[in-house]
């Protein structure tokens, strides 16, 4: 906001001075020269500063990947009393990683004032870390705050809406996510037919048909896979396990084995 409102005094004065020298139209020519520079300067100003706070949250990610890799070593040369065991232990070097990362994006308030843009993405990353933390009060508080860009926030999104019996799904994911093509296409048709199957037997033919245009940009094999099931009546054997950590980071289903190698879970 602030950056916005000195790139327009910057064009005003520009323009006021070039104008008494020059005439209207070297004024024209200042005034969009002068814009464009103190927004550029703003700009790489802006950026410098945030990306080194992301190069700080990446660091404190990666640290705890490490961690969880030489945990997980640990484990492999003397067994945990019980998988619970071995989750719990993986999970809080998960879990302290996330607040700390937490704690660095709060880091961004002071530039807020800068772009007004940048509260909406940070919105967006706290709110993967808080799904995965399984605060799912906090996602909610912020998502109607967040700027919803890749698949898996949009994904997110619609788990909650799910869970809160939001009636707005419907419409939400036709506005939303008829642009995502490919595989992005086919796993969010995937979430949302998952949902649909699940909340109404009368509603396949609606997953159906998302699926079915999905399919027009993916050849997906999960996506596939479930358009045959629901095509021939085996609803029961819809599943979206094909799409690995990112369906199961939705947090709708747990995986029906679990092996110790897969405890690192998402860290993003």
């Amino acid at each position: 906001m602030l950056g916005f409102v000195l790139v327009i005094i910057a064009g005003a004065a520009s323009g006021y001075f070039s104008y008494e020298a020059w005439g209207v139209g070297w004024s024209i020519v200042c005034t969009i020269v002068a814009m464009i520079v103190c927004w550029s300067v703003i700009g790489l100003t802006l950026r410098r500063f945030v990306g080194a706070r992301q190069m700080k949250i990446q660091s404190l990610m990666q640290e705890a990947q490490a961690k969880v890799n030489r945990q997980l070593e640990i484990f492999n040369r003397r067994p945990p009393s019980s998988m619970k065991v071995a989750r719990e232990t993986l999970e809080k070097i998960q879990f302290d990683a996330i607040r700390k990362s937490l704690v660095e994006l709060d880091g961004y308030k002071k530039y807020y004032i800068w772009n007004a843009m940048l509260a909406k993405q940070v919105n967006a990353m706290k709110i993967q870390l808080y799904y995965q933390l399984r605060e799912y009060a906090k996602v909610d508080e912020l998502l109607p705050k967040a700027l919803l860009f890749d698949p898996q926030s949009i994904g997110i999104k619609m788990a909650r809406m799910y869970k809160n019996d939001d009636p707005k799904l419907d419409k939400f994911y036709r506005l939303k996510c008829w642009r995502f093509k490919g595989e992005s296409g086919a796993f969010l048709a995937c979430v949302y037919a998952w949902i649909k199957v699940r909340q109404n037997s009368e509603d396949v033919q609606l997953a159906l048909e998302a699926l079915k245009n999905a399919a027009k940009s993916s050849d997906n094999q999960a996506l596939i896979e479930n358009i045959d099931h629901l095509s021939n009546g085996k609803v029961k054997h819809f599943s979206n396990s094909g799409f690995g950590d990112n369906w199961y980071a939705l947090a709708l289903e747990e995986p029906k084995m679990k092996k110790q190698r897969q405890q690192q879970g998402r860290m993003f």
